[in-house]
């Protein structure tokens, strides 16, 4: 309409209806510009926050399963200290041959740590997180995400111990068997427990096992290294559950998710 009466003005050399016309075109471009730019910017925002709300729905996963992986490799490392007592010192776990050879057995139990981390990568891959306008936030997810300590324990709990395949290889399917059917529950596929249990040999068969334990000169070796790391991972990840507190109180008060 505008554009047909200014080209009919111009016809007709109708300079003021052409002035006015000519201002009524540009101001009515720049408000459709202005509206626009004001939907995108709701839907950005709405975007982002509803995306830093799925972010806080993955630290919430992160940290329950930071805290079963603490208490599990710090049980462990209990089994394993136990064991290494015994080996340097003669010391059965409360003087019960059974309870040394479960020492040396659940000592080599896994747990691994996979970061739940699934919204942050996919922003990161779509080229997404400049929806975030704030860069300290931008800087905080990436140093929790990329930079932080459960990237580098989750690598480190990829290595599969070799005391775990010596001790394993040791140990007859008797007492092997037993351990996986009494002494070890897995309660929902991303939890473990590991529970005292009877014996289902002599203690004199026990012992015979721990002979064989000892035997292998290198057995002891791999297990201080391993007990040695998994306490350092462990140590890792009790700093990450720190961090994913701090991250997720900072979008609770920061942006109300």
């Amino acid at each position: 309409m505008i554009l047909r009466r200014l080209a009919e003005n111009l016809k007709q050399q109708h300079w003021t209806a052409i002035w006015i016309e000519f201002v009524l075109l540009v101001v009515g471009v720049f408000l459709g510009i202005q509206v626009a730019n004001w939907n995108q910017s709701r839907h950005d925002a709405s975007q982002a926050r509803e995306n830093l709300q799925r972010i806080e729905t993955d630290l919430a996963s992160d940290q329950a399963a930071l805290q079963r992986r603490v208490v599990f490799w710090r049980q462990v490392a209990d089994y394993g200290h136990g064991a290494i007592r015994y080996a340097e010192t003669g010391q059965l776990v409360d003087g019960s041959a059974w309870k040394t050879l479960l020492s040396f057995y659940q000592a080599s139990q896994l747990f691994p740590y996979v970061p739940a981390d699934t919204t942050y990568q996919e922003l990161r891959s779509a080229g997404e997180l400049g929806l975030f306008a704030d860069p300290d936030l931008r800087t905080a997810l990436a140093d929790y995400y990329v930079n932080g300590a459960g990237y580098a324990a989750n690598f480190l709990f990829r290595l599969e111990p070799e005391y775990r395949k010596q001790v394993r290889g040791h140990t007859p399917t008797i007492a092997s068997a037993h351990v996986w059917a009494h002494c070890h529950q897995t309660p929902a596929p991303d939890q473990q427990r590991l529970i005292d249990c009877d014996s289902p040999m002599s203690e004199a068969e026990a012992q015979a096992v721990l002979d064989g334990y000892l035997a292998d000169p290198s057995l002891l070796l791999e297990l201080r290294f391993w007990i040695t790391n998994l306490e350092v991972m462990t140590e890792l990840v009790s700093q990450h559950q720190v961090a994913a507190r701090a991250l997720a109180g900072r979008l609770r008060k920061d942006f109300g998710t």
